[in-house]
């Protein structure tokens, strides 16, 4: 295999431009740092090159490619090797040596690539015992063989590796990293002995439990000052640190904390989508394969709420919010079967079908008012609940101590770990040698600091102990069934609580209108399999009749000889009035009021001019607004205007305005100074002539004196105009 070469020397005898390169590459950091045998095998080419013939000042060593791997990194990601590619190509290579040519990389196309390049430049390819001239046949065919197997001789190896990873899986054992709240034991996993660990797991469940929500929990978690726990990176050491809501969503997803074993995570399907079922999240799943910190069953049910939390785009429930809608995500519609939605407006709430546009052409979908269907639904929880009232508050009391005596016990816990810092940071100075006062003050300071850490987790203890609520009075508990409507309708009875409530018990309620009969619908279906159905009547329709104001009316039609819609609109608006409906005026809403009133639009006749506003006319003849106000006031443009407060001003659009407007002055006229000059007169008294129309004026838009122009008399007549002017002057 390859040219076995008696005389080697005949290859180094190339152009003195040429170097002899030696590529070194190790695939991962790990191999760079722990196992260097390959490495030193690849440095000691140099020598092989020197006995070939190079000179050893000429040999060129390239290891900028230690610890990259060459099957999953570009060449163009590769320092190295674009390096040694771009030698090649310049012609600057007369051999390039490696312990296993094929190595220098592991793809198809790189490889020929190289070869290529090789074989253009006649460059050789030189391993332990064999030299390889790519620009002959012979070898170029052996070496093309051995570039494709190096490429499926990795497939081969991933192939290996990823079968005894899943046999491992198969049997349990496998765990690329360890769960938070648990540690290695053996082939299996048991709890963190550490109990702050274990008490910090189970009060994240436990506020799930309370809030219903991830989110929710985190939130509490956040309130009450406790920290969760978790890692960097995998080894590393356990962090403490505020309640994030990655961290607590982890901790409630993860099979490991129901007693399971997961492999296999399967991407797509984390915090910001919809969850899936739990058996489509991993390739393998095996439960109660250690301790949990829940069971199986109550992780599973954990899932199920996490998967109604989401708002799915077919309907999913989503989590309990704040909002007055009491059915939020129980409403089903009883035309087309799909989720009816929440919708707000000023006099309440309601609920409409997802298709109701879609569906609106069959007839099939419909919305409704919520307020009289959420008092009778409420009303028939509070009869379903009111028999286990006393006992659902005694057990409400129950978990409510339960959980100020966990919250307790977590204070406790870092009351302890401080003191046992401190513990130790005393054993470690008192064991220093006191000459020793450098290490000594520094163990003095340590000391010092885990004592304040301890005083401040006793102070906490206290405070969490003054804070915890005083258990009920049995006597609490009497008549409370009675009073549930009581506790349901109080001020400090959220929302969210009432709706999760609800949840308990009610799986739907399917909404449907009897148009017949004229009558609304609503079957309740409770958890445990019974049917409650609420029949109501439909509010008799008495549509407010539109009364337009007869001013407004008349307003309108003195306007719409001047303005649009839109313009008349403003006006309308300007004056504080509102529609019959009590909304602002809009040009569809003016435009349907002419309508209704037989009122014609705005169309201005074929011979008279365009009535215009300012700022239009002032665009179209490329001036500024204030030059156009300030020929109004002037009285050189006339302007057409109602009398009606707050309308504005409209120009007609003559010929004649439109001369007075040029690019360029026209013959004989000059600039408004000049005339001043050459009349002898003021600003105003030229302006004065120029309205009684002893002058003729025009404005100039462009060039670099731009404004107004003024055309003189003849020479005669300037001693009558400047007599006129009354002092002769």
């Amino acid at each position: 295999m390859g040219s076995v070469v008696p005389n080697p020397r005949e290859f180094s005898q190339q152009e003195p431009g040429q170097l002899p390169v030696v590529y070194v590459r190790q695939s991962t950091p790990l191999q760079v740092n722990a196992h260097q045998e390959s490495q030193l095998r690849q440095y000691a080419l140099g020598e092989r090159a020197r006995e070939i013939g190079w000179p050893a000042e000429r040999i060129r060593t390239i290891d900028a490619d230690l610890g990259e791997s060459a099957s999953e990194k570009a060449r163009g990601e590769r320092g190295g090797f674009r390096e040694m590619c771009d030698l090649i190509a310049r012609d600057h290579v007369g051999g390039i040596f490696g312990i296993e040519v094929s190595r220098l990389a592991r793809n198809t196309m790189e490889w020929f690539q190289l070869l290529d390049l090789c074989r253009r430049h006649d460059t050789v390819l030189v391993e332990d015992c064999h030299i390889y001239c790519p620009s002959r046949d012979d070898d170029s065919l052996v070496l093309g063989i051995k570039g494709t197997v190096s490429a499926a001789e990795l497939s081969f190896i991933r192939a290996r590796m990823e079968g005894g990873k899943r046999n491992k899986a198969l049997r349990g054992e496998l765990y690329s990293r360890v769960p938070i709240g648990f540690v290695r034991d053996g082939s299996t996993l048991r709890k963190d002995p550490d109990a702050r660990v274990q008490a910090a797991i189970a009060t994240v469940f436990a506020r799930f439990r309370q809030a219903g929500s991830a989110r929710q929990a985190t939130m509490l978690l956040r309130e009450a000052g406790e920290d969760v726990p978790s890692r960097r990176h995998p080894g590393a050491a356990l962090e403490w640190g505020p309640a994030r809501y990655e961290r607590v969503y982890r901790i409630l997803t993860n099979p490991a904390m129901g007693g399971a074993y997961a492999y296999g995570f399967k991407r797509g399907v984390g915090h910001g989508a919809p969850l899936r079922p739990v058996q489509e999240r991993w390739d393998i799943l095996q439960p109660e394969k250690h301790e949990g910190y829940v069971s199986w069953a109550e992780w599973l049910e954990v899932q199920e709420q996490l998967a109604r939390n989401h708002m799915a785009p077919d309907g999913a429930r989503g989590a309990a919010r704040e909002g007055s809608a009491l059915l939020q995500g129980l409403a089903v519609c009883g035309g087309c079967g799909l989720p009816m939605t929440v919708y707000y407006s000023k006099t309440g709430w309601g609920y409409e079908c997802r298709k109701r546009d879609a569906a609106r052409r069959r007839g099939g979908c419909w919305s409704t008012g919520g307020k009289r269907v959420d008092a009778e639904v409420a009303r028939l929880f509070l009869d379903a609940v009111t028999p286990a009232g006393v006992e659902a508050a005694r057990q409400a009391a129950c978990d409510v101590a339960e959980r100020g005596l966990r919250a307790l016990r977590r204070w406790e816990l870092d009351l302890e770990h401080c003191r046992y810092e401190a513990r130790l940071a005393e054993r470690r100075y008192k064991q220093v040698d006191p000459d020793n006062r450098l290490i000594a003050a520094t163990l003095e300071r340590e000391w010092e600091k885990a004592l304040r850490a301890e005083k401040a987790a006793q102070e906490a203890l206290e405070a969490a102990r003054a804070r915890q609520p005083a258990a009920p009075a049995p006597a609490v508990f009497e008549g409370l069934g009675a009073r549930l409507s009581q506790v349901w309708g109080a001020s400090s009875t959220t929302m969210r609580e009432r709706k999760r409530l609800l949840a308990c018990l009610l799986d739907e309620v399917t909404i449907e209108l009897a148009r017949q009969e004229r009558e609304i619908m609503a079957t309740l279906r409770w958890r445990g399999g019974q049917i409650d159905e609420i029949t109501l009547p439909m509010l008799a329709g008495s549509p407010t009749p539109r009364r337009d104001e007869r001013s407004t009316v008349e307003l309108v039609r003195k306007l719409s000889c001047f303005y649009n819609d839109r313009e008349t609109a403003k006006v309308l608006t300007r004056q504080g009035r509102r529609t019959a409906r009590g909304l602002d005026f809009t040009a569809e809403l003016v435009g349907s009021l002419r309508r209704r009133h037989g009122i014609a639009p705005y169309q201005p006749d074929g011979d008279e001019p365009v009535l215009m506003g300012v700022a239009d006319v002032a665009k179209e003849i490329g001036v500024s607004d204030d030059t156009i106000y300030r020929w109004i006031r002037e009285g050189l443009v006339p302007v057409a205007q109602p009398d009606i407060e707050g309308a504005p001003l409209r120009i007609r659009m003559t010929p004649t305005l439109r001369e007075r407007f040029r690019e360029a002055p026209p013959e004989g006229f000059v600039p408004l100074a000049v005339a001043m000059d050459r009349l002898g007169v003021t600003r105003q008294t030229v302006w004065e002539r120029i309205k009684a129309g002893r002058l003729d004026s025009c404005h100039v838009t462009r060039g670099k004196t731009r404004g107004l122009y003024v055309r003189l008399p003849v020479e005669d007549e300037l001693p009558l105009l400047r007599g006129l002017n009354g002092d002769g002057g």
